[in-house]
């Protein structure tokens, strides 16, 4: 069975509640929390109320997913024990903002990561991208082996940096990414209710206070900076130029520090994970990765991408979309019940908390045909199979929260793959170990072992 195509409506939940027994396999939580919810769907079904240290109600299936998001902010809103503890690292960001500072920080925010105004960070990726695949040429000559995962946390985070910071990024670069580090594995625990108020002193408790004060202490010094005369037109610059239009206020210091961090943490992880994700696919589907290579000489022939090639790219976007169907970097997603809320005819409390992995629901056997498979004409906009507006394939959310930086993030996955592509051929090495983890992320556990193949020709050369 098949996604619907975007004239038709959802498909309709018929399914019933089901109550597993209290506890039921929550050992798991502790080792993959995706294969826990994939063993309480294969056995319970698509709705689930799960009696546990924490319970939830598990949603599974599009119809289920839609009515929550599209009622974000109506029934539901962000106030879980997960968001809490995110909350401790972001504060009141657009991520985990409610209510009216939500609102007007989106409204604020939405046209800076909008698809024409995103466009001008084109040669900064492009820029960031060729300059990794230059540094890997002695690698590549030599044969050597290392984990490109770890290359393409640092390709991110360079153009997320770069993005906000201009060349204040590249005397900090070693700081940002010792703070994203240790803001990426304190979320990633359980968000156990004592551990989680920062006031209770665990060693990551005292870890984030200090990484937020060093991270406020420069982003305060930098905002000075370019307040007496040193403006810049990176992001930055523009979230301090910013003006409510209602009101005419710009945002406070405050609210700034919040957005930067968030946006930089999260863009930059998300993008590195996919990244790694494809080049682990490609390696496993040469045909794919054959029919890759030849669009994208095809488009750019031995000349280096340019912004106004990149609508042209479509068979690329079809691997990406798939890298996302099978790999969702952030797989996992929860509300909170506002108030009595009704869901497939079951009534949920106020203060429950509503559940769902991407990885279990992109891969729903009702949805898709051979799910586990990687295929990425599936996306193509001509085959039945394609679920433009179906919730069985979200990624990057869906409702008013739709996450605000996916333009910024399509084109950075695409800039650095065809850059990449047009110099070397990724191999995943024999000596790599495959296992999936979920954490705050869906990430390969041991990173990803490869080995370079340097093409016949170097765009621009």
């Amino acid at each position: 069975m098949t996604p619907r195509n975007t004239t038709e409506p959802e498909r309709p939940f018929t399914g019933r509640l089901a109550e597993p027994p209290a506890f039921h396999h929550q050992w798991m939580l502790a080792g993959n929390p995706a294969r826990f919810f994939e063993r309480l769907i294969r056995e319970h079904g698509d709705f689930i109320h799960y009696r546990g240290v924490i319970g939830f109600h598990l949603i599974n299936h599009p119809a289920l997913v839609h009515q929550v998001l599209k009622n974000t902010h109506r029934h539901y809103d962000k106030n879980s024990h997960v968001y809490n503890r995110f909350r401790n690292a972001f504060g009141d960001g657009l991520v985990t903002a409610e209510g009216e500072s939500w609102k007007r920080q989106r409204k604020l925010l939405q046209p800076i990561f909008g698809p024409a105004s995103i466009r001008r960070f084109f040669d900064l990726m492009r820029d960031s991208a060729t300059g990794a695949t230059e540094r890997w040429s002695g690698r590549a000559a030599n044969g050597e082996v290392f984990n490109i995962a770890r290359d393409m946390e640092r390709l991110t985070l360079e153009v997320a940096g770069r993005a906000f910071f201009s060349q204040a990024f590249d005397r900090t670069a070693d700081r940002i990414g010792r703070w994203t580090l240790a803001i990426n594995r304190y979320c990633a625990i359980p968000p156990l209710p004592v551990i989680s108020d920062l006031r209770f002193p665990t060693p990551l408790n005292l870890r984030l206070r200090r990484v937020l004060s060093e991270y406020r202490e420069f982003l305060r010094d930098l905002i000075r900076e370019r307040m007496t005369g040193d403006m810049k037109d990176d992001l930055l610059g523009v979230l301090l130029t910013t003006k409510d239009e209602d009101t005419g206020e710009v945002m406070s210091e405050d609210e700034i520090a919040q957005e930067v961090l968030g946006m930089i943490i999260g863009g930059h992880e998300s993008s590195s994970t996919a990244l790694t994700w494809i080049w682990h696919e490609l390696d496993r589907h040469p045909g794919v990765e054959q029919r890759l290579v030849e669009e994208i000489q095809a488009v750019c022939g031995d000349e280096p991408l340019t912004l106004e090639k990149i609508p042209q790219l479509k068979y690329a976007n079809m691997v990406i979309q798939e890298t996302l169907r099978l790999h969702p970097p952030f797989w996992f997603e929860n509300r909170n019940t506002i108030s009595d809320v009704e869901l497939a005819g079951v009534h949920i409390p106020q203060g429950s908390m509503v559940v769902f992995s991407r990885y279990s629901l992109q891969r729903h056997p009702d949805f898709w045909d051979s799910p586990d498979e990687f295929r990425p004409a599936r996306f193509d906009p001509d085959q039945p199979e394609n679920p433009e507006s179906s919730h069985a394939h979200i990624p990057f959310g869906s409702g008013p929260r739709v996450c605000i930086g996916r333009h910024f993030a399509m084109m950075e996955l695409l800039v650095i793959l065809t850059t990449v592509l047009q110099r070397y051929r990724v191999i995943v090495d024999s000596s790599d170990r495959h296992e999936m983890a979920a954490r705050v992320t869906m990430v390969p556990k041991y990173g990803l072992k490869v080995r370079l193949e340097p093409r016949s020709s170097t765009p621009g050369r």
